[in-house]
């Protein structure tokens, strides 16, 4: 996959001929390309004026050159009677003249940034992306070589070498210090691989549409009033379950649709608002809302027993008095909910109802029963469309069931981990890595969250939080240099960009091999583990 400068298209002020090029390309081309969209630059002309240069597309590999890419979409016509060039009813100039004229400009450009003729190959070409059938006729200026039409975007590799191999001439190696004056001339992203913004932009548009894929696989349960479905971490589960319940509730039924985790029942909520029909959130706070609107919400501290016995045994009593009944009910991370929940959710669910169990055995780290209430064979959902293809890989080793990634996902960044028994040790790693990050890289602090075992008084992370310029809060709100910290069972099933595990020891039984799957699976594209042993 070349890497495309910048990563995403611009939502205005782009043709469509270049917003169907700019995938092609990034998808065709090999990883020792880098295009750039758009290419601006000003260089002197004959006169030493300075004139303005746009490129559609710059093509880079420091083994074959530049090559100038003029796209026009749409019909184009060339009507040699009159020597003019038509796309659609509308004149254009010749785009060949375009391609011609802005590689002699870039010529001009490097030789005045670079100080001196650059040895490698200058070429240009022309793209008509709607252009199918074999072209004849060509005009007198126009090689079929250098012209690339809809049908060779299908091996869109070999059409851009065969264009390059129509001007390429023999060139030595780059030097060292020609390379770094390349570097600078085009931007300092062109030999030294993309920002982190940048490639996390590209993976993210990537990842966002392979959980759409995903989401088309709901068809499987469309005739199912009742379905286990059982998915791998990272496999889609919450979109698929949001996705359900807007789908019932457009069609007039009334969802109640829960989890257990706190993070993830606000954002069930915030998914669905607005929506008529759907009542979302936790398990517990739905109890806790009906119970104290019927005045019967139990006394006593709010502890574990309250939550898990005191609390459901309450609410049975409630909903066993009670006829209101729902027409769907879905729960997302289904493992995580005991036999005592499953028995007072049966009174909210008419009989004919729809009931859908989303979860993952291997993300059961409270020991739930899993006792499930729906007598089913489940659907298994085994393709990861959440995380780069090297955390899949980290995160496969560390579970007994089946999970893969999906074609097309990114690679992403290697997994970073480091061992130091010392607590100081681990607490400068962890500075670093925040400092290259946020300081260096530009990631906002937001994309960023640290995980634990334990909560943040029990790691090393120092009693104040800081950490050279950044404040290290538990269960805080991220912000400029406030990264939050959170125990992975309270962050279960959330995500991030870039996850930090701290203090990571293989003899805490909190960090089993499940756990650290749990945990891993959070991080969508930068992981990072720092152990204590």
């Amino acid at each position: 996959m070349a890497r495309m400068i910048p990563a995403v298209v611009p939502e205005q002020g782009v043709s469509v001929g270049e917003r169907m090029l700019h995938p092609v390309l990034r998808d065709g081309l090999d990883e020792t390309h880098t295009i750039f969209h758009s290419f601006k630059a000003v260089s002197p002309n004959l006169e030493g004026k300075l004139v303005d240069t746009e490129i559609d597309f710059l093509v880079f590999s420091p083994a074959d050159g530049f090559l100038v890419l003029e796209v026009k979409g749409g019909t184009v016509v060339f009507d040699g009677t009159r020597g003019r060039w038509y796309q659609g009813d509308r004149p254009i100039h010749d785009p060949f003249d375009q391609a011609t004229t802005n590689k002699h400009k870039l010529r001009s450009f490097l030789a005045e940034r670079v100080g001196g003729a650059t040895p490698l190959t200058l070429g240009h070409a022309v793209c008509f992306p709607s252009t199918f059938d074999e072209p004849k006729n060509l005009p007198p200026n126009v090689a079929r070589d250098i012209l690339i039409t809809g049908r060779d975007l299908e091996a869109v590799s070999d059409a851009v070498r065969r264009a390059y191999d129509a001007f390429k001439r023999p060139h030595r190696t780059l030097t060292v210090k020609e390379i770094e004056r390349l570097r600078w001339a085009l931007m300092p992203l062109c030999e030294y691989g993309m920002s982190l913004k940048d490639r996390l932009g590209q993976a993210e548009q990537q990842l966002f549409a392979l959980t759409e894929e995903q989401c088309r696989m709901l068809d499987f349960i469309r005739n199912q009033r009742t379905a286990l479905i059982q998915g791998c971490a990272g496999s889609g589960k919450t979109v698929m379950a949001v996705k359900k319940a807007h789908e019932l509730a457009a069609e007039g039924h009334r969802v109640l649709l829960l989890a257990f985790n706190q993070m993830i029942g606000e954002r069930l909520k915030d998914a669905v608002a607005g929506i008529p029909n759907i009542v979302a959130g936790t398990y517990h706070d739905f109890c806790i809302e009906r119970l104290t609107q019927a005045g019967r919400l139990p006394a006593g501290i709010h502890d574990g027993d309250f939550y898990n016995t005191t609390l459901p045994e309450a609410f049975v009593e409630l909903v066993s008095e009670n006829d209101e009944r729902f027409d769907a009910l879905i729960v997302d991370e289904g493992q995580d909910f005991r036999t005592d929940y499953w028995v007072s959710l049966s009174y909210l669910l008419r009989k004919d109802g729809y009931f859908y169990i989303f979860y993952d055995p291997e993300q059961n780290v409270f020991g739930s029963e899993m006792d499930f209430p729906l007598d089913c064979s489940p659907f298994v959902l085994a393709q990861n469309c959440r995380n780069s293809q090297r955390i899949c890989e980290f995160v496969a080793v560390h579970t007994e069931g089946e999970i893969s990634p999906m074609d097309r996902m990114p690679m992403g960044d290697p997994i970073e981990e480091s061992i130091n028994t010392s607590p100081v040790g681990r607490r400068r790693r962890l500075a670093t890595i925040l400092n290259q990050l946020v300081n260096e890289q530009g990631l906002s602090a937001s994309r960023i969250v640290i995980l634990g075992g334990h909560n943040i008084d029990k790691t090393c992370i120092p009693g104040d939080g800081r950490l050279g310029n950044f404040a290290v809060l538990e269960g805080g709100e991220p912000g400029h240099n406030t990264i939050p910290y959170y125990t992975y069972m309270k962050f279960k099933g959330c995500e991030a960009d870039a996850v930090i595990l701290m203090d990571v020891d293989p003899n805490d039984p909190r960090w089993s091999d499940r756990a650290i799957y749990t945990t891993a699976s959070r991080a969508k594209h930068l992981l990072y583990v720092i152990r204590s042993g």
